[in-house]
Formats: C-alpha cells, structure tokens, sequence
C-alpha cells in the first residue's frame, strides 16, 4: 500500500504498509537490494518509491518521474494515470514508455 500525495508541484508516493512475509514485521525490512551501500539499511517501510511526477493537464497525465523498485533495486523512468474508473496505473519504463511494466493502484 502507497499513500501518493503533492509536495510543491510534484506528486510523489511512498510505501506505507506491505505483507510480503508475515512471519517477518514490517519494520524490521531494509533496502537490501540497494545499489548504494549507504542506503542499504534504510526501511522499506515509509520509503519514497515514486517522485518528481508533474500533472501535465493537456494528456490528464502525470509525466517525467522516477519510480524505485526496491525488491530489485533499480529505479526506473516513470509516468501515471488515473483511469474512468478512479484506479491509479503508474508505468515504469527505461527510455521507452511503449516498453516497460504497469502497476495498478486501487484507492482505499
């Protein structure tokens, strides 16, 4: 679960509940897969995983982000939109938005 929310003109996300392993707290997960060993440590809970969205009101759609997988811990170009339905959909590409992976957020 992400809570999205503006910060000056970008929309950014960050982690703030998740259930990969129960039998593990939330708490206790860190940024193992970081490719800075200085960030390594650093919880997964409350971590910043998408930034520097700007709404772009001629397409309706947020553009020019960065979003961060820390599951792998790469980071990736990143755009969003909300569909007729209210859902959130934020794709996160390399270079190319035709080419990449489409995470859906259903609002709680």
């Amino acid at each position: 679960m992400v809570e999205v929310y503006k910060e000056k003109e970008q929309f950014k996300a960050k982690i703030i509940w998740f259930n990969d392993d129960p039998s593990k707290p939330m708490e206790e997960w860190r940024d193992k897969h970081n490719p800075d060993p200085a960030l390594r440590n650093r919880k997964i809970l409350g971590l910043e995983i998408l930034r520097n969205l700007h709404y772009d009101s001629d397409s309706h759609t947020w553009e020019g982000g960065r979003i961060y997988d820390a599951q792998h811990g790469k980071e990736w170009d990143a755009a969003g939109f909300i569909d007729k339905d209210g859902t959130l959909k934020v794709k996160g590409y390399w270079h190319i938005k035709i080419i990449g992976r489409t995470m859906i957020f259903k609002r709680v």
